[in-house]
């Protein structure tokens, strides 16, 4: 299964993932301890999906499911939530934590998402587009605006551009530590593959000196 899985995907699926996934939300909540927190990180991102009861929301890219348990309890007993993430024991962990059956978790590539067109009301990924090749980043894109009804509301969290010396300065040693993937999405700017993909970009939120950006898009 593992060996179709990273043939078919362009690039984001590394094995480091499943290596990662025991360490990934102890790891994730001590480096949140230094901007405040990592609920009130995410809350502050998902705030701006607007999600309103009964609506029905992906979380792209979804890992161990944080995120998207947060967008349950927003959702109510008549939304429904789905968090689709290729990394088996990352899903696997996902799914431990589940506590109401309006929501799901699915080890699936996101670039071939199992939906109908128009079926999402929101949509959200964070830190992962950095993560895929190019041609990862427009079939992910593109998918999501695929399943995405004309109304609905899409956010992203992902790198910015740093501005200031000091910002610039973290920012390289943070490259250091990633592939060639965010470089990359750096030189070709996420809000033009963001665009390219058929959205409107609606909001813009730097943070922490421009390192990180926040993206609110709708379906066009």
């Amino acid at each position: 299964m593992r060996k179709e899985i990273q043939k078919k995907t362009s690039g984001y699926y590394r094995n480091e993932f499943n290596n990662i996934a025991w360490l990934y939300d102890p790891l994730i909540r001590a480096l949140g301890y230094f901007v405040g927190g990592e609920r009130r990180i995410r809350r502050r991102v998902l705030t701006l999906l607007n999600i309103q009861s009964g609506d029905k929301v992906l979380d792209a890219a979804c890992g161990t499911g944080t995120s998207a348990l947060i967008m349950a309890e927003m959702v109510g007993a008549n939304g429904e939530v789905v968090g689709i993430d290729l990394s088996p024991k990352m899903i696997e962990i996902a799914k431990s934590k589940i506590k109401s059956p309006n929501i799901s978790f699915l080890c699936a590539n996101i670039e071939d998402i199992s939906y109908p067109d128009n079926y999402f009301d929101k949509a959200h990924i964070s830190l992962a587009l950095h993560e895929m090749i190019h041609e990862g980043r427009v079939n992910t894109l593109r998918e999501i605006h695929r399943v995405l009804k004309p109304s609905g509301i899409f956010v992203v969290a992902d790198f910015g551009n740093p501005r200031g010396l000091f910002a610039r300065f973290l920012f390289k040693i943070l490259m250091l530590v990633e592939t060639d993937t965010a470089r990359d999405m750096m030189k070709r700017g996420l809000l033009n593959e963001i665009k390219d993909a058929g959205f409107i970009v609606e909001e813009v939120i730097i943070l922490l000196g421009g390192i990180a950006q926040i993206i609110v898009a709708g379906k066009s």
